[in-house]
């Protein structure tokens, strides 16, 4: 129950790919009662899931773009201000939805919340992508931060239903509950679910008045966080002007090495009036017209890769000017 005069948080988490920022435009769709104010932040120097809440609504009271890495890792006191100047404004929203990054620990994102005074904690949504999660969760990079996402969640969403078989979804089924037994599971395709049976979950546990006296919750060690996850993944942006043949495109797309995890962005087509949106998740990808009325100008390309000892770190604008190169340099044999 949210206390009186209290805004209710909700963070929504999940590894990339999962459906987060699909779940969250639904959500925004469909809440028309309510004024809502979203925090989106993303791993990389392009904020393109900001770009993608900004189709379909537009009197929402705006989106606080958070782009300096994982909010519970790297910018803890940068979230913990934009808490405090939400709750100084004097027409404060209805809610507030934090979009986490990733990699992050959606439970820490809750902590800084609960101490910034005044907000009602509504508890934690984990999306996991119900074709992909079993592996994720036995990777030696992310599995460790795959399943503390799980095992942080008030609610688990297992979206995507309709990227696996009926039997695929039993036994993920029985898997979430070996791993999280106490956590409620709800199957949806696209994000969409009951808001009403989503929002609201948590107890209500609302962090005092700042002015009110120290609060006794214990806060993560950002720099230990930050520093990890440094360590295990990157991100490589690219940035151009030029436009693209699609052909040459999708073919650097399909030669994308295994370590790319996520990519996200828009990209400049030859010949197509508007500009496309790559959606990028392991192997799968698609690459459509993008739908929102004004979209960037020129090529805008996000990808996040794994990192560490023995493993190549990606550079996108290299991969990309090989790959077409390459392709390329084929086509000319092909015509010889």
């Amino acid at each position: 129950m949210t206390a009186p005069g209290s805004v209710p948080l909700t963070v929504i988490g999940g590894f990339w790919g999962a459906g987060k920022t699909t779940l969250l435009n639904y959500l925004l769709k469909v809440q028309h009662s309510e004024r809502v104010l979203v925090m989106v932040n993303d791993f990389g120097s392009i904020n393109i899931d900001a770009e993608l809440l900004d189709q379909g609504r537009h009197d929402r009271p705006g989106v606080v773009r958070l782009q300096n890495g994982c909010v519970c890792c790297s910018i803890g006191g940068d979230l913990m201000q934009a808490f405090l100047q939400v709750m100084s404004m004097p027409d404060r929203p209805d809610r507030i939805i934090v979009e986490a990054s990733g990699v992050a620990d959606p439970t820490r994102i809750a902590q800084i919340g609960r101490v910034s005074g005044g907000l009602s904690d509504e508890g934690v949504i984990t999306l996991v992508d119900a074709s992909a999660v079993r592996a994720l969760a036995a990777d030696k990079y992310v599995g460790d931060i795959v399943r503390q996402q799980i095992l942080s969640a008030d609610i688990v969403l297992l979206n995507k239903l309709d990227l696996s078989s009926d039997a695929e979804i039993v036994e993920t089924r029985a898997w979430l509950r070996d791993l999280a037994p106490r956590t409620r599971v709800v199957s949806c395709i696209h994000g969409e679910v009951d808001a009403v049976s989503v929002l609201g979950i948590g107890a209500g546990k609302v962090a005092p008045d700042t002015a009110g006296g120290p609060v006794d919750v214990p806060v993560p060690d950002l720099r230990r966080a930050s520093t990890r996850h440094a360590d295990t993944f990157h991100s490589s942006t690219l940035a151009t002007e030029h436009r693209f043949d699609r052909r040459r495109i999708e073919y650097a797309l399909d030669a994308l090495p295994q370590t790319v995890l996520r990519g996200k962005g828009f990209v400049e087509l030859e010949g197509e009036a508007t500009p496309a949106l790559l959606q990028l998740c392991g192997s799968r990808w698609t690459l459509d017209p993008v739908s929102t009325p004004a979209p960037p100008a020129g090529t805008h390309l996000v990808f996040i890769a794994t990192g560490g000892r023995g493993v190549p770190r990606f550079d996108a604008p290299s991969h990309f000017e090989q790959a077409l190169a390459s392709r390329d340099a084929a086509s000319a044999d092909t015509s010889n």
